[in-house]
């Protein structure tokens, strides 16, 4: 472990650093680093949490950061890191893995604040993560940042994820349909960026949600129901936005303002078809006889007019 947050150290991270082969936890949050995003920390391959939050740092996330398959905890909220969300942060294999523990992170919490605890950012406050128990927790926030392009598809492939931050970026388009596969996230903010559609159908199948904030996007369309988003009724959740509607903030969806159609309605209607068939057919039928026998398309010749004449004898 090499912990020194909230110090005054200053410029870009030393390359040395990566000589630090078997480093699995550095806690460099809440300093003055500047420079480029420091791709050669990919290069520590035994790396489980990397927490850079509060820096200056600038430039592009490595793509290579999806080598580090022990990384559980990546923390680079709070700089200036530019660019795409590398679509690669889909093989962090750490974040895949579920740790085989039964404790919840809520009970987790309840450890008091040690020395070398990881301070994180969890529902809108600071909390300390036990050092005794870091291969459990797994989390991953860029937040804060200026982050462009779209939410990469393969993030839903991070089924152990418990934290998922992206808010206050640049991050556009539709939120996929892939973080519904996200089996255990409890927290997942993607505030403040410019999304737009609708909020997938998918989010039902997060049954340990219970933080989410949507606010500040483009959103529109029904929000989901289930048992558990049907919980998360804080208007602040889905505020400015274009056009939510539903249970959740109490604004009704248009298609639910459509009154049914009444079963007495139905078979009236089903009466009224047979009825109709019933008188127009022989309606129909006498008109066309008519039409035809005007135009002489019958042509009926009295009978006396028919008899052969005979010569007389």
């Amino acid at each position: 472990m090499l912990s020194l947050s909230q110090n005054d150290f200053s410029g870009p991270l030393p390359e040395n650093l990566s000589n630090l082969s078997m480093l699995e936890h550095l806690d460099l949050h809440d300093n003055s680093i500047t420079g480029e995003f420091p791709a050669f920390l990919s290069q520590l391959s035994s790396l489980q949490v990397l927490n850079l939050r509060n820096n200056s740092i600038e430039g592009s996330i490595s793509d290579d950061l999806s080598s580090l398959s022990s990384l559980r905890i990546l923390d680079l909220s709070n700089n200036n890191l530019i660019g795409e969300i590398p679509q690669s942060f889909g093989n962090l294999t750490g974040m895949i893995d579920a740790p085989d523990v039964s404790l919840r992170l809520s009970e987790i919490f309840n450890f008091p604040v040690e020395i070398h605890d990881l301070i994180v950012n969890w529902k809108n406050s600071k909390r300390g993560l036990s050092s005794r128990n870091l291969d459990i927790y797994t989390f991953l926030d860029l937040s804060k940042n200026e982050l462009s392009g779209e939410i990469p598809l393969p993030l839903g492939s991070l089924k152990s994820l418990k934290l998922l931050n992206l808010s206050y970026n640049e991050l556009s388009g539709n939120i996929p349909l892939s973080l519904g596969d996200l089996e255990s996230p409890e927290t997942l903010d993607l505030s403040h960026n410019n999304l737009d559609g609708e909020i997938p159908g998918t989010f039902t199948k997060l049954q340990e949600l219970n933080s989410l904030d949507l606010s500040n996007n483009k959103l529109g369309g029904k929000i989901p129901e289930s048992p558990q988003m049907d919980t998360l009724v804080d208007p602040n959740i889905y505020a400015n936005n274009t056009g939510l509607c539903g249970v959740q903030i109490q604004v009704p969806c248009e298609e639910d303002l459509q009154p049914p159609e009444s079963p007495g309605m139905k078979k009236n209607e089903i009466w009224f078809s047979w009825a109709a068939t019933g008188i127009g057919y022989p309606v129909g039928f006498l008109s066309s006889t008519a039409v035809m026998y005007v135009i002489g398309y019958f042509n009926i010749t009295p009978l006396h007019h028919r008899r052969r004449r005979t010569s007389p004898r």
